[in-house]
């Protein structure tokens, strides 16, 4: 018997049934293939999705990672070479010294310093480990000196840099100057980048 006179014939079987015996079997068949789904097929598609969801997960902390990396490189080359929070007394104490001698230097007498220190953020967060110390020095001088003592802090070896610069023309007129800057210098956990 070939394959098709046995369709023919199931087929035509099928169609002397009554209304309600083949309706009954038609349930039967579709509980039998859905029995065989759940057993089988659905555990396996069940699986499949959990693996695809660990890999998504795992390649969202890889990008997460490499962002952060990213965002700490950016920092460092954007904002300098860094020290250990161990050595952030010397750090400031560094700092401070430069500030005090630039300014003996240029014969500016009267001049406040401020320190303070706080955690870098980088888009959004903080970066862990890595800290900011901030000095502000505020003085009054001749427009000529005043120019000379930033130009020498600026240069000094022992400070990152001028962050902030505010001039202003002096209350008692002439060519003096009111001036505020920010210096600043970073440090790092375990050592200076």
């Amino acid at each position: 018997m070939t394959q098709e006179r046995v369709i023919e014939r199931v087929r035509a079987e099928f169609m002397q049934m009554s209304r309600s015996i083949r309706l009954v079997a038609v349930i039967g068949i579709a509980l039998l293939l859905f029995l065989i789904w759940s057993s089988t097929i659905s555990p396996i598609a069940a699986h499949w999705s959990d693996e695809a969801n660990q890999i998504v997960a795992q390649v969202d902390r890889i990008d997460q990672a490499a962002n952060t990396a990213t965002a700490q490189r950016a920092a460092v080359i954007a904002y300098g070479p860094m020290s250990s929070p161990a050595s952030r007394s010397n750090e400031s104490q560094d700092m401070l010294e430069a500030i005090t001698k630039i300014m003996a230097d240029s014969g500016i007498r009267k001049y406040n310093l401020t320190e303070s220190s706080s955690a870098v953020k980088v888009g959004g967060g903080a970066l862990q480990g890595v800290e900011r110390i901030k000095v502000t020095v505020t003085f009054s001088a001749d427009d000529e000196v005043a120019y000379e003592a930033i130009g020498a802090l600026e240069n000094s070896a022992n400070l990152e840099g001028i962050t902030s610069a505010r001039i202003k023309r002096g209350k008692d007129g002439g060519r003096s100057l009111d001036i505020e800057l920010t210096l600043e210098a970073w440090i790092n956990e375990g050592r200076r980048r």
